[in-house]
């Protein structure tokens, strides 16, 4: 029996699916001018950034504490790097993540109203950043199949290694994954609770059959990411979540249609 339909699991991928995880600092060795496969799927092809590390020493400046957040680089800055002191001496060290966090995308570091930092207080901050890289310049991106390569009259040379940020992209899937989802979920909300086909067409059956419908798709997908490439574990995890989460769902709302327990009645003395 028929309780959800492929058109009800495809509004959910289109819709209602989060952004997958954001990934940086992925360490790639790039060598040649060919293409190169860093994460074995598509990418945001907008929040791309290609980094590397090419000052040895850090950079040391004075910052006061006017407001909690204050820009120290406008490149991201290398995780680990940050030094905040009371002055150039080191008398007092600041420590990361009680009196301070780092916000290394940004360039930022921000005071903990609950730290040792005062407001309006002069610190001295030594930080390393990364040099950025221009797409079209020093490197090429093909955003659909997460494959890069460098220009060979860029500033990227062979055997370098760069450091890489970005955002998978969640895609649409084809009808035949969607498809098999959908008749394997049908059949087993009807084997948990409705072997006789009693309850029809009923609003909440349709939505736990779609539920476990997108609970298999992020099943396979996840299996599907850890077969491939490096970097795709991050993401399998990201669908594990997601098909834990609808596999709840479905069975909260199938848990409804169960029959109520009851306890075995005492045995009759003759």
């Amino acid at each position: 029996m028929s309780y959800t339909f492929v058109d009800n699991v495809k509004k959910y991928l289109a819709d209602s699916f989060p952004r997958l995880s954001r990934i940086t600092d992925q360490a790639f060795l790039l060598c040649g001018s060919d293409y190169l496969s860093f994460f074995g799927g598509a990418v945001e092809s907008e929040d791309m950034v290609v980094k590397s590390i090419q000052a040895i020493d850090l950079s040391r400046t004075n910052v006061t504490f006017t407001i909690d957040r204050v820009s120290l680089s406008s490149s991201p800055l290398v995780p680990g790097s940050v030094v905040v002191a009371s002055d150039s001496s080191l008398g007092t060290i600041y420590t990361e993540n009680v009196d301070y966090i780092v916000d290394p995308g940004a360039g930022d570091i921000v005071r903990k109203s609950s730290g040792a930092l005062i407001s309006d207080q002069q610190v001295t901050v030594w930080y390393s950043s990364y040099f950025l890289y221009t797409l079209d310049t020093d490197y090429q991106l093909n955003h659909d199949t997460g494959e890069i390569k460098r220009s060979p009259t860029g500033n990227i040379a062979s055997e370098e290694t760069v450091y890489l940020d970005y955002t998978p992209v969640l895609k649409a899937y084809n009808d035949e994954v969607i498809n098999a989802a959908v008749m394997l979920a049908n059949g087993l909300v009807q084997n948990e609770v409705d072997p006789e086909g009693n309850f029809g067409a009923n609003p909440a059956l349709e939505t736990a059959a779609t539920f476990r419908a997108l609970a298999i798709v992020c099943q396979t997908s996840a299996v599907r990411d850890l077969s491939q490439s490096r970097g795709r574990n991050r993401v399998a995890t990201d669908w594990l979540q997601l098909a834990d989460s609808f596999d709840r769902k479905a069975t909260e709302m199938l848990n409804r249609f169960r029959p109520a327990f009851e306890n075995p009645k005492p045995p009759i003395n003759g």
